[in-house]
């Protein structure tokens, strides 16, 4: 029978290391509750505090973008996959609220490089969770805005092989700081293990998130993770080099080029979809190429993420292999 382990925000870290030791020691199977630290550390609270820069967060927080771990899972070794069951994904569980951002010099539309535009004034909109519904307030006083809450995991990862990473970084080897928004209940995430024990890191809850996080900072806030962690072999997962995210409904690839751009991120992604429709499902590479043209479909993450899925239904006249 499996057993629930809690993990509280004290077993927070900055980074994906090997050499970390295990807050926890589990078999596979077995359910993992993370508390979770906002993208900041806690020190943006009201309004009136607005982004700080990296090296006021490193020095008052000790770094930023942290996540709750590692779990070491018994027997898992490297040429082993992690399945990751996201069962619940709880924003603001003790506050209810949560907060978004400018961060001047910071975000797509904040390249002020070779032109004529000023560094936007950075703003913090601490928003609170009605009813489903994130609340944030406006320029024009007295008027807000109601935005449905979509709650997922921002960052998720195992350690890599040779040198830690930080946690705001993601990369196809650790997976980490992704910010898809598909990462939330019901999905299954499929991480490679580089390591004896795994060792994965979960944190970055966001209540609700734009595709491609387009000022750097989504609807930031402390979370609660409950996640069934299960050990499969590599073909048993169809595993190819990209990480995955899978539903009822869909198959992905996450395309994660290590800080390139979307558009190898999509490439990357849609790549590893090809093979792994040809594996499991018989497709040979150019039908599947050309299936995805027609139906394939991408969900930004970051700017240096995104996820490449397929509907099931487009694949049930396939009978899956295995």
């Amino acid at each position: 029978m499996s057993k629930v382990y809690k993990l509280g925000m004290e077993h927070k870290k900055f980074c994906y290391d090997k050499k970390t030791e295990p807050a926890v020691i589990i078999q596979s199977g077995d359910v993992v509750v993370f508390e979770t630290e906002d993208a900041n550390c806690g020190l943006i609270a009201k309004d009136e505090d607005v982004w700080p820069r990296f090296q006021d967060i490193y020095e008052a927080a000790g770094g930023c973008n942290p996540v709750t771990g590692p779990v070491y899972i018994e027997g898992a070794g490297e040429g082993d996959c992690l399945v990751v069951d996201i069962l619940s994904v709880t924003p603001g569980p003790e506050s209810g609220e949560g907060y978004t951002s400018i961060q001047s010099g910071v975000g797509v539309l904040e390249d002020i490089n070779g032109t004529f535009q000023e560094p936007l004034t950075a703003k913090t909109r601490i928003c609170c969770f009605e009813d489903g519904m994130v609340v944030m307030g406006t320029e024009e006083k007295g008027k807000c805005l109601r935005i449905p809450m979509n709650p997922f995991v921002g960052s998720i990862g195992v350690a890599p092989k040779y040198d830690r990473r930080a946690s705001f970084y993601q990369g196809s080897e650790w997976c980490g700081n992704i910010d898809i928004c598909d990462v939330k209940p019901g999905a299954q995430v499929v991480l490679p293990v580089n390591v004896e024990g795994g060792l994965l890191l979960m944190g970055d809850v966001h209540a609700c998130q734009g595709d491609g996080e387009i000022t750097g900072c989504a609807l930031e806030c402390r979370g609660r993770i409950e996640a069934r962690i299960t050990l499969v072999s590599r073909k048993e997962a169809g595993y190819f080099g990209c990480p995955q995210i899978n539903s009822d409904e869909f198959i992905g690839s996450i395309g994660l080029p290590n800080c390139a751009d979307l558009s190898m991120a999509m490439k990357m992604g849609y790549t590893d979809l090809v093979r792994r429709m040809e594996a499991d499902y018989g497709i040979a590479q150019c039908d599947g190429y050309m299936l995805l043209n027609l139906a394939g479909q991408v969900q930004v993450g970051n700017e240096m993420s995104c996820l490449c899925k397929i509907r099931r239904s487009v694949l049930e006249k396939f009978e899956k292999r295995g």
